[in-house]
């Protein structure tokens, strides 16, 4: 996980010292997820590898409702980097699903950080064998809107 979180703030690293170079410091808002889960603890440690390698940054890790709520962050200016999920951002960027009739066009990706494998679990009473199954169950997928 060292290696995956090292190569993926190297690459954005690269991204931010083509963007433009200035001796003000500049102050950067990465939105992650919640403070339990993945992304925000993977948000605080390539903002401290950007604060500590790049002369003048600041980027917070800021915890976030995740991946929807992040691009609308993105989209409004209120955050300059995010961590989402590729399929909530096709969704964005082409106003489908969970953003239907609401496309973000002030969005762009800049880099895989790394292969997210989804797993979904049941107790064995449940009844659920496949995922047409959860039909008419009550299931948790997470923040809400996310």
């Amino acid at each position: 996980m060292k290696k995956i979180v090292k190569l993926g703030a190297l690459l954005i690293c690269a991204g931010l010292l083509l963007s433009g170079c200035s001796n003000a410091k500049k102050d950067y808002i990465l939105a992650t997820g919640g403070t339990g889960g993945t992304y925000y603890p993977f948000g605080g440690a390539i903002a401290n590898i950007w604060n500590t390698k790049i002369e003048n940054m600041n980027v917070t890790a800021q915890a976030t409702g995740a991946s929807a709520e992040n691009l609308r962050l993105i989209n409004k200016g209120e955050a300059e980097y995010a961590i989402v999920q590729n399929d909530v951002m096709d969704y964005a960027y082409n106003g489908t699903d969970l953003f239907e009739g609401e496309k973000l066009e002030n969005i762009m990706t800049i880099g895989t950080l790394y292969p997210e494998i989804v797993q979904i679990a049941v107790s064995k009473d449940s009844g659920i064998k496949s995922v047409a199954d959860f039909k008419g169950k009550r299931i948790s997928v997470g923040d809400a809107g996310s």
